[in-house]
């Protein structure tokens, strides 16, 4: 999946692609991406992972999020970026790393962060399978499907604007993060990691 996000942040799309989109929902998915610019979002989540033939694996976690600033919980590790540094702590081996990701790896990261880009390369649309009054299924399609990722799929709940699922739908993968227990707040939480005793390797 990070060679196709590379791919696809390579592409230089004419502006007209956004004049195309459902403008209803592509509202609804700026809104939402506002409100995570103004808010922190907290919730628990559980990522699956399907490949053709296989089993599906999943991970629970934790996170916070506000613009593109987050702080992740999961396998043990834990990982946050404040905007400019990206910490990852291992529990295991009791090391702190310090390094400055780049664009595409934070999308990789945080799949979160993956709509805002998409919205701009995507036909945005509400599918048209979703009769549920209580939530928006919105799919983004990338007009250009050489990037590999056939589809972006993001439940929101009405209102709140809350996020419920996001699925991305590759060649021969499916991710799907569930959400739970999900909230929007104004507080401001801390997205850096200290860790008095660990060892850190600096990489940045």
């Amino acid at each position: 999946m990070k060679k196709l996000m590379y791919l696809l942040l390579g592409l230089l799309l004419p502006m007209w692609i956004v004049a195309q989109n459902n403008t209803t929902a592509d509202a609804v998915l700026l809104d939402f991406l506002a409100k995570i610019d103004n808010q922190t979002l907290t919730a628990n989540f559980t990522i699956t992972v399907t490949e053709h033939a296989n089993q599906p694996i999943s991970y629970t976690g934790k996170m916070q999020m506000r613009g593109d600033r987050f702080r992740l919980n999961m396998l043990g590790n834990e990982g946050a970026y404040d905007g400019k540094t990206y910490y990852l702590f291992s529990e295991e081996t009791n090391e702190l790393t310090l390094s400055t990701p780049t664009h595409a790896e934070l999308l990789e990261i945080n799949p979160v962060l993956f709509a805002r880009q998409l919205q701009r390369l995507s036909t945005v649309r509400f599918n048209a399978s979703n009769k549920d009054n209580k939530r928006y299924l919105i799919d983004l399609v990338p007009n250009n499907q050489e990037t590999g990722i056939r589809k972006f799929s993001i439940k929101l709940r009405k209102g709140s604007l809350i996020p419920e699922e996001i699925t991305v739908n590759e060649s021969s993968t499916t991710t799907t993060i569930r959400f739970s227990e999900a909230t929007f707040d104004t507080m401001m939480p801390s997205f850096v990691i200290s860790k008095p005793g660990a060892f850190v390797n600096d990489l940045r």
